[in-house]
């Protein structure tokens, strides 16, 4: 039913049968009073046999809402609304754990032209200092798509590539930020590469900068699920979008043991990592803005947002 009147128990035990009409019978006292006994007996027994499913009704909130019904205004990000799990051992295998976190807040749906298996990617992000940007890359693996994704392309064999977004310490730019601040963010435990702890044994093999952008080469190892270490490679290119506060990283990896293959394919995709555009934006990197959460039932905190503010720099 659309509404629910609460009972109690008593309530329930007040709607005793109406008293029948007085009808005079030659029945002796004794058998009159007994009728009215076996009356006064069935319903106390319908009583009994009611009061578990009286008891089990949801009492009603003053609101109208049932106690313990969640409407949207009872979620505030985006892993309340989908708790599904997963986790990786890079950009790959599902396992367990809540879906990781990669500071990414998507305006739209991701796009992906040309080829499905090697596409074209691009996704606008709400970044920190009142700037959405638009990221894209030339991906060497398929684009994957769902909740458990933000923005990711990867293949079965688990090498792939996703975007991190990580803030800057105030009044802090990428240029003067050291390779640690990089690794700590990619390498955290609520990240992609933390499925089942922290990775360890991580060391820069090599640094370099190609423009603004920043690109590192790592050597780490994550967890299995079984607790054993599995050796991977990582390349990381990062850059700061225009006006932002916040460095975007295109994260790409593979394990030790295929890195000779996929290297070539990873620094490929990474030199065609950039910001295509840039524009002013009152929307905040929250996890309430992202486009996914309201489509998921959640309440949107938009502020106004116009596409008449697209600008290819500020």
């Amino acid at each position: 039913p659309t509404h629910m009147i609460p009972i109690t128990l008593a309530a329930y035990l007040s709607l005793a049968p109406p008293s029948p009409a007085r009808v005079v019978s030659s029945a002796s006292p004794a058998r009159i009073l007994s009728s009215a006994s076996r009356r006064a007996l069935l319903h106390k027994g319908a009583a009994a046999a009611a009061l578990p499913l009286l008891l089990s009704l949801p009492a009603v909130a003053q609101g109208g809402v049932p106690e313990g019904m969640r409407t949207s205004e009872s979620y505030t990000n985006l892993q309340q609304i989908s708790p599904e799990t997963t986790g990786t051992l890079g950009a790959g295998t599902m396992s367990s754990r809540s879906r990781p976190v990669t500071g990414v807040v998507l305006l739209e749906e991701v796009q992906e032209s040309g080829k499905k298996t090697a596409p074209t990617v691009s996704a606008e992000l709400v970044l920190d200092g009142g700037v959405a940007a638009t990221a894209t890359f030339d991906a060497q693996y398929p684009l994957n798509r769902g909740m458990f994704y933000d923005v990711e392309v990867r293949n079965l064999a688990g090498e792939g590539a996703f975007l991190q977004v990580a803030s800057l310490p105030e009044g802090k730019s990428l240029g003067e930020m050291s390779a640690s601040f990089l690794t700590k963010s990619v390498f955290s435990t609520e990240g992609r590469f933390g499925a089942y702890g922290a990775p360890t044994d991580i060391k820069v093999l090599s640094k370099s900068e190609a423009g603004a952008m920043r690109l590192l080469e790592i050597s780490f190892a994550a967890l299995s699920p079984g607790g054993n270490e599995v050796p991977r490679r990582a390349l990381v290119a990062a850059v700061q979008p225009e006006g932002s506060t916040d460095v975007v990283m295109l994260v790409g990896g593979s394990t030790t043991s295929e890195w000779k293959r996929a290297e070539p394919l990873l620094r490929s995709q990474a030199s065609s990592f950039k910001i295509a555009r840039v524009r002013p934006t009152s929307i905040k990197r929250k996890a309430k803005n992202d486009y996914r959460f309201e489509n998921q039932g959640g309440l949107n905190e938009r502020g106004s947002d116009s596409v008449s503010n697209l600008v290819d720099g500020f």
